[in-house]
């Protein structure tokens, strides 16, 4: 079964699903934009799955993909300044969220436990509960920023309620 942190490849590169919301009968999967862009193609390969790409949004680095086979369902919340993980199918990866705001937070990422290539997308948990993805690291500073799972839970509210068709 597929679940959030389980990693994904296109092309010649790779990244991390961050979540996984019901959908018509299978799940979308969420992972960061960039990776396409920097891939060339908007297929992907995750576990047994293949997929392509059916939106990217507009306004974020987020690009969505339909997966029917079985996934777990993601829980959303809200980030809370604090203590948080970076957790996927690799590694474990402790961090802090100093900063939050509905879209956006920031995290001041471990010192010798730094996120790599590979690990874009990466979800951040608090409490069993996916409250970000991470998208960009700056290695001079050690923080990260994460669109929040608020604002990806809309966003994916938001798509699964219009009436896109596949």
């Amino acid at each position: 079964m597929l679940r959030a942190g389980d990693q994904f490849i296109s092309g010649r590169s790779g990244g991390v699903v961050s979540a996984f919301y019901p959908y018509r009968g299978g799940y979308l999967g969420v992972a960061p934009a960039h990776v396409f862009r920097y891939s060339g193609t908007d297929m992907l390969r995750i576990g047994p799955h293949r997929a392509r790409v059916i939106h990217y949004c507009s306004d974020a680095d987020i690009a969505f993909f339909l997966v029917l086979g079985p996934c777990e369902p993601t829980r959303f919340a809200r980030p809370r300044l604090g203590d948080a993980e970076l957790i996927n199918s690799a590694r474990r990866m402790g961090c802090r969220i100093t900063d939050a705001s509905w879209s956006i937070a920031y995290v001041v990422l471990q010192p010798g436990n730094l996120p790599g290539p590979g690990d874009s997308g990466t979800p951040v948990f608090q409490d069993g509960a996916v409250v970000g993805m991470l998208i960009a690291i700056n290695l001079g500073t050690c923080r990260g920023t994460v669109i929040t799972g608020e604002f990806m839970h809309s966003k994916l509210s938001e798509y699964a309620q219009s009436s896109h068709r596949m």
